[in-house]
């Protein structure tokens, strides 16, 4: 395994670095924290994860090791306390309690490299609609965009911007730090018509990934992966965005990199979870069919580099 993962001469990749990107869904994502859970019991140890939104609590413990120790338990909590809470507070609440252990395991020495996206406003009247009590209006009118393919406001007053923690000056990374990661954790996850507590890092404003990259495949093609490993949370074809801009298709090669798709053979819905309700038995019928398909994935793909099955420290 090469150190850098660069590209070869003829744009391979040399070495055997994995990476793993688990897209958004919020309260679907289960399903994707039980894939990594199956990863995290064989010991496929990823050289790169990366999240968005939902994503990324699952997605952090994965890399540091407690992906399985967590399990279901996480989402029947969260589930539970929404409805009385709010998910401002449940995310809050959830960063509070998972936030010390993934700030010391994420930045320890030998620690995989970690990516989560965000959504940075760069318009300072979108900014401030958003911080205030617009916000509600416009994230409901934002999903309605999803369903007519409009993303002229998206396009027009939100960027990208996906952290890193070995991000290095020059790369076009922000760097991912113990300071910064709990506000870059919860902006992550704003959505709009739904988070009520405003996002902010370093004094500027963002909302959640998803609507500018709810799977953020294509950076962790960047770093040198030869094999990228993306969990979504639906059975239809999954996508860098919500409005679809991007597929991200299993088989095809992205930035030198074999994609390798694992997602739910049928809608979670079937079984008691949508993106923002669920039951608990669904919860539990949805994890356990991604733990499921994890090890059904790494049955059929014997070949994965070895040098990524390290077992987790």
């Amino acid at each position: 395994m090469t150190g850098d993962g660069a590209p070869g001469g003829d744009g391979s990749r040399e070495g055997g670095r994995v990476g793993v990107v688990v897209a958004s869904g919020m309260l679907k994502g289960v399903y994707g924290h039980g894939v990594l859970s199956a990863f995290e019991e064989r010991g496929l140890r990823a050289d790169v994860y990366a999240a968005a939104s939902s994503s990324g609590l699952s997605c952090g413990l994965a890399a540091i090791g407690r992906a399985r120790e967590v399990g279901v338990d996480y989402w029947l909590g969260a589930a539970a306390a929404a409805g009385e809470r709010g998910m401002s507070r449940v995310v809050l609440d959830s960063i509070a309690a998972h936030g010390p252990a993934l700030r010391e395991g994420l930045f320890r020495p030998g620690a995989p490299e970690y990516l989560l996206a965000t959504s940075k406003v760069t318009d300072a009247a979108a900014a401030e609609t958003t911080q205030g009590p617009g916000a509600k209006a416009l994230g409901k009118q934002l999903l309605r965009d999803v369903f007519t393919g409009d993303r002229g406001w998206v396009e027009k007053n939100l960027a990208p911007v996906v952290f890193s923690s070995r991000a290095e000056p020059g790369e076009g990374f922000p760097r991912l730090t113990p300071q910064n990661h709990d506000a870059v954790a919860y902006a992550s996850t704003r959505m709009l018509h739904a988070w009520a507590v405003p996002a902010e890092i370093d004094g500027e404003a963002y909302v959640d990934a998803s609507y500018t990259c709810s799977c953020p495949a294509r950076e962790v093609a960047a770093r040198g992966v030869s094999e990228l490993i993306a969990i979504g949370s639906d059975p239809f074809p999954l996508y860098r965005d919500l409005y679809a801009s991007e597929e991200i298709a299993d088989g095809t090669v992205l930035d030198g990199a074999r994609v390798m798709v694992v997602k739910p053979r049928e809608d979670l819905k079937t079984l008691g979870v949508d993106y923002a309700a669920a039951t608990a038995e669904g919860l539990v019928a949805a994890y356990e069919a991604g733990l499921a398909a994890g090890h059904g994935f790494l049955d059929a793909h014997p070949g994965l580099p070895a040098g990524s099955r390290e077992g987790v420290a």
